[in-house]
C-alpha cells in the first residue's frame, strides 16, 4: 500500500512534535503558522488518523503519532546516512555520528576512539551524549542516536543489532579511610549502614543493587545522591562514609578520586556489553568504522 506523502510533511509534524507547539515550530521551520497547521492536517487525511492532540499549551502526538514520529525520524535518519554516503563518494567525509554512552565507555575508551575517527575523516564531527540504558535505548529506537555503548543485558528488539564486546563486573567502592576500607569479607548487612551514591535514572542498576541485598534477605540501602556524572559520584563519595558501586575496569579513575574498592562477599552483578545500533538495509561506513575502533581499543585495554 502507498501512500501519496512527500518528505517535507514528516519532517514539519517531526518538528511540531519536538517543539511542543505549532508557532515554535513555525518559527524553526521559516514557515507559517497556517501553512504549517495545513501541512499536517493534510498529512492526517492522508492517512486517515488523527495524529496531534491539540490543547491550550501546545500539541502532542496520539498514539498513531508516535508512530510515525519513530518511523519518520528513521526516514530522516537514512537520507542522513545517504547524503553521507554520497559526500564521501564525492571525495570528502564531512558528517556526524551521533554517539551515546554509558559512564564507563565515555571514560575509558570513546574519548581515543573519537580521537582517531576524527583524524581519519576529515570533517566529521562526532555528538557523544551521555546517558544510561534507560535514556540510551529509547533514544536510539526514536533515531537521536547513531549508536550506543553500553550493557547488553536489555531487552532485545527487532530494530536493534547488538555487538558484544567486553563483559564487566561491578563492585563497590569508598574512601580510602572509610570504615570498611580495610575490612575484608564485607557482608551485605555492613554494606546496608551506608548512605549510597548513584548514577541519576540508572533505575536498572539501582534495581539489581536492589536485588543483591533482597538475596542476602536484607532491604535496599537508602540512596542519598543520584549524579549523571562518574565524576561527581567519585567526588561525593570523597567527602564522607558513602558508597558507590562502578564496574571494576573503573578502579584506576576512583582511586585517583580518592576511593577504593572493597573486598565483599559475593558478587554485587556482572553484565555484558557492547554497541546497538539501529538495524537498516546497510550499516554506515562511520558507524562499521567506529565499531572496529571500538573493539581494537577494548581488545589493547584487555592485553595490556
Amino acid at each position: 500500500m502507498s501512500y501519496p506523502i512527500d518528505h517535507r510533511p514528516i519532517r514539519q509534524f517531526i518538528a511540531a512534535v519536538e517543539h511542543g507547539n505549532i508557532t515554535s515550530a513555525s518559527l524553526a521551520l521559516n514557515i507559517s503558522q497556517p501553512a504549517l497547521t495545513k501541512s499536517i492536517r493534510k498529512l492526517e487525511s492522508s492517512l486517515g488518523v488523527k495524529l496531534l492532540e491539540r490543547h491550550s499549551r501546545g500539541v502532542v502526538p496520539t498514539s498513531y503519532g508516535e508512530i510515525l514520529l519513530r518511523r519518520g525520524k528513521l526516514v530522516e535518519l537514512e537520507f542522513e546516512y545517504a547524503a553521507a554516503e554520497i559526500e564521501a563518494m564525492k571525495g570528502g567525509n564531512k558528517g556526524a555520528i551521533r554517539i551515546g554512552a554509558s559512564p564507563v565507555f565515555a571514560t575509558l575508551f570513546i574519548p581515543k576512539v573519537s580521537a582517531k575517527i576524527i583524524q581519519s575523516n576529515i570533517g566529521l564531527k562526532v555528538d557523544l551524549i551521555n546517558g544510561v540504558l534507560d535514556t540510551l535505548v529509547p533514544n536510539l529506537l526514536q533515531g537521536d542516536l547513531d549508536i550506543i555503548c553500553s550493557a547488553l543485558d536489555f531487552p532485545d528488539h527487532p530494530e536493534i543489532v547488538k555487538e558484544h564486546l567486553i563483559d564487566f563486573k561491578h563492585t563497590v567502592f569508598a574512601r580510602t579511610n572509610h570504615p570498611l576500607a580495610k575490612q575484608k569479607n564485607i557482608t551485605a548487612i555492613d554494606l546496608m549502614a551506608y548512605e549510597w551514591v548513584m548514577l541519576a535514572q540508572d533505575h536498572i542498576a539501582i534495581s539489581r543493587l536492589g536485588s543483591y541485598f533482597s538475596s542476602n534477605g536484607i532491604s535496599p540501602p537508602t540512596i542519598a545522591m543520584e549524579t549523571n556524572s562518574f565524576e561527581t559520584a567519585f567526588s561525593m563519595v570523597k567527602e564522607g562514609n558513602f558508597l558507590t558501586s562502578a564496574t571494576s575496569s573503573m578502579a584506576n579513575a576512583a582511586q585517583i578520586s580518592g576511593l577504593t574498592p572493597l573486598l565483599i562477599q559475593g558478587t554485587l552483578w556482572n553484565f555484558p556489553a557492547g554497541v546497538s545500533y539501529r538495524r537498516s538495509t546497510s550499516t554506515p561506513k562511520i558507524v562499521k568504522e567506529f565499531i572496529n575502533s571500538l573493539r581494537n581499543e577494548i581488545a589493547s585495554v584487555l592485553t595490556n
